[in-house]
């Protein structure tokens, strides 16, 4: 008896999975400071809404070493905007974006701010053999360029020029730093049980120059966990495209460094630190570029198989399905529908154009009386 073959909606699904999801949110979806001024600032205790996902209260350090950690009002502090972030990719893609904006005015000295991760984000986000996401939006208001850094680290960040942390501590971030003048270059930075970044990767050319404002930026960091012995990866990525996951070669910078599990489940701080005026909203951390991208893109068409053949005489069957040039597609079935842990391939990268065709050689498939088949993204 020949396969039935299932096309039917109920078991074409988008699934993400165990592995796939976004640990971090921070939307910034806290009440305006900066039109009060009176004393109110980023992380204060007056802020009604309650953190962002997967993280603790923040707490905040200016220049001086004043902030929420001794109760003492900043004297140049960080704000809440009245307003947030938006981000559309050459596309016409639009990044889903909620609340305000982190922002900040006044460039005297540099400003801190510290979350704590909740156990479930470390443990996510620091495995082996897995991957970390990072994305971000970024806006240099213009003075001389920007001296920012973001990451995941062991310690709280400091208020200062070098990203440093309170002690010796390790780490992974994202940052945009001095080359000389006015020019800033994006770089990757690994903390060893240091202070200040032991390893320092910086873009060949600049992305921020000053003194003038700059775009709307949407900044991504990935890192890949290899278990000890194999070098972990860093890359930083400035992303245009929202539909498709940037390749590693594209990287505007790359390094490798080797943490083993402990010292990666050391990363117990989400930080980030700047000299520079300017606005930085929606960051998220998860595990896969989907996670990070955050949503549905614009004209995107629900996941489906389109097309549906089997050839009884050579067990040959053929499935097409609308997909998105550059995702990765997992092609799985199930004889009874509950149990999808089949996979007929469990890596396809999409086609360019609208959809992507796969042939599959099911003689080895045993029990093909019956078979539904899914496509997951």
């Amino acid at each position: 008896m020949k396969p039935i073959l299932l096309p039917t909606a109920s078991y074409v699904l988008l699934w993400l999975g165990a592995k796939a999801e976004l640990y971090i949110y921070e939307p910034f979806d806290y009440l305006p400071t900066t039109e009060v001024n009176d004393g109110r600032f980023f992380g204060d205790s007056t802020q009604s809404y309650d953190n962002g996902q997967g993280i603790g209260a923040w707490s905040h350090r200016d220049a001086e070493g004043n902030g929420t950690p001794n109760g003492i009002a900043p004297v140049n502090e960080g704000d809440i905007a009245d307003e947030g972030v938006t981000f559309t990719d050459a596309k016409g893609n639009e990044l889903p974006v909620a609340g305000n904006a982190y922002e900040r005015r006044q460039r005297v000295g540099q400003v801190a701010a510290s979350a704590p991760l909740e156990d479930n984000a470390i443990a996510g986000l620091t495995s082996d053999n897995s991957t970390l996401w990072m994305t971000f939006l970024f806006q240099d208001f213009g003075f001389s360029g920007p001296d920012f850094g973001i990451g995941l680290h062991s310690e709280m960040m400091v208020s200062d020029d070098n990203q440093g942390l309170e002690a010796p501590g390790n780490g992974v971030g994202f940052g945009i730093v001095s080359s000389g003048g006015q020019s800033r270059n994006i770089r990757t930075a690994v903390y060893q049980q240091s202070v200040a970044a032991t390893q320092l990767e910086a873009e060949p050319t600049p992305t921020f120059n000053g003194p003038a404002a700059s775009e709307v930026f949407f900044l991504a960091l990935k890192v890949n966990w290899n278990e000890a012995g194999t070098p972990d990866e860093i890359f930083a990525f400035i992303i245009d495209d929202l539909s498709v996951e940037p390749d590693e070669a594209d990287a505007v910078i790359s390094d490798s460094f080797d943490f083993d599990l402990e010292t990666q489940q050391s990363l117990k701080y989400l930080n980030f630190s700047d000299t520079q005026v300017g606005y930085v909203d929606e960051i998220r951390v998860g595990t896969t570029f989907q996670d990070v991208t955050s949503g549905t893109l614009v004209n995107a068409k629900a996941l489906e198989i389109t097309e549906m053949h089997y050839e009884p005489s050579s067990s040959e069957l053929s499935l097409t399905w609308n997909s998105i040039e550059g995702r990765n597609y997992r092609v799985a079935y199930s004889t009874d529908g509950q149990s999808w842990e089949s996979d007929l391939d469990d890596f396809v990268l999409g086609d360019p154009g609208d959809s992507t065709t796969r042939v599959y050689d099911l003689s080895g498939v045993a029990n093909r009386e019956r078979l539904l088949f899914r496509v997951e993204q």
